[in-house]
């Protein structure tokens, strides 16, 4: 470019000398002005050669700049891509897991804990480890105490009886619901006795000891109550075990509660001893196992008592009441 403003220059000054001591004739201001249009086609020239390098280099530098975007494109979109792929990968992974979990929770839907042999079937590490567990009543969870120990465990504890710190003398809803407290003393209920013992068979145990330390029990093959219609009527036989068969006495009798009392809510049985507490009795009794708790050993029907063990209506210290679906 310097070089070609030179050449310009030049000739502009050799055309407005006019004539003068530079040339001496028209012959040498011809090859003059030759000379001078032959520099400024080669200044063209060399000029239009140096304008095609620049914008071939520039065409070059843009082809360049273009080829890497669209090279940190094409990378972009392959990161895109593979994005894409992992996010479906993760995505039917994630379904199958799903699907797991669903057939895992319908699997437990078959399977709902509706007693402590549930339990023990389906966490067989709970054998040996007795408390209080949820089972499921109704869609919903409520405490029971379990016997995981006893003749292989899965017991159901439906009554408890410790140390009298839970009145027994309720009336007939309460007995409906059930009361007390699972880790302690408490009576199921009666509306979920009649569930519990309704779809399976159930037999039902019954442990006891007295104020000295001596310990019995009752096992019988086929315990059952009724719906409230029937009020709660008892079906229970097949009598074993070495405390004597003392509910075979109270067997199809109704629930009987102080303000259901069909006997004007006053139960005269042997010497005229009155009893409130609510049971299947039979005019009177040869088990109460909800009878009134005594600190020590006294005779009469209308406390905790089991006859044909010893022969007699003395009190005892501790029982338990407990079912489980019949093998």
């Amino acid at each position: 470019m310097g070089r070609l403003f030179g050449i310009l220059i030049l000739t502009s000054l050799l055309v407005s000398l006019n004539g003068q001591v530079l040339f001496d004739d028209m012959g040498d201001r011809q090859r003059s002005t030759d000379l001078a249009l032959q520099c400024m086609r080669t200044g063209l020239q060399q000029f239009s050669q140096g304008i095609e390098k620049m914008v071939t280099k520039k065409l070059e530098e843009v082809e360049n700049i273009i080829e890497t975007k669209i090279s940190n494109l094409s990378r972009n979109v392959e990161k895109i891509s593979d994005l894409i792929y992992t996010t479906q990968t993760e995505q039917r992974l994630l379904k199958q897991e799903m699907e797991s979990l669903n057939s895992k929770a319908d699997t437990l839907l078959n399977k709902i804990i509706t007693n402590c042999a549930d339990i023990l079937n389906i966490y067989p590490h709970t054998r040996g480890r007795d408390g209080v567990y949820n089972i499921i009543d109704i869609q919903k969870a409520k405490p029971v105490y379990c016997d995981m120990t006893t003749d292989n465990g899965g017991w159901t504890v439906i009554q408890r009886r410790v140390n009298g710190s839970v009145d027994f003398d309720r009336n007939w809803t309460e007995y409906k619901n059930g009361f007390g407290f699972a880790d302690h003393e408490y009576w199921i209920g009666n509306d979920m006795l009649h569930r519990l013992t309704l779809t399976n068979p159930q037999e039902l145990r019954v442990d006891m000891e007295r104020f000295n330390g001596e310990k019995a029990y009752a096992v019988y093959s086929y315990f059952s109550v009724g719906d409230e219609a029937s009020k709660y009527q008892l079906q229970v036989t097949g009598y074993s075990g070495n405390a004597g068969d003392s509910l075979n006495y109270h067997n199809n009798m109704t629930f009987f509660t102080p303000d259901q009392d069909k006997w004007n809510r006053r139960v005269i049985c042997a010497g005229s001893s009155i009893y409130i507490s609510g049971w299947w009795f039979n005019g009177c009794n040869l088990a109460n196992p909800n009878g009134q708790y005594t600190d020590s050993e006294i005779t009469g029907a209308e406390y905790i008592n089991w006859y044909h063990w010893k022969g007699s209506r003395i009190s005892l210290k501790s029982m338990q009441l407990m079912i489980r679906p019949r093998a």
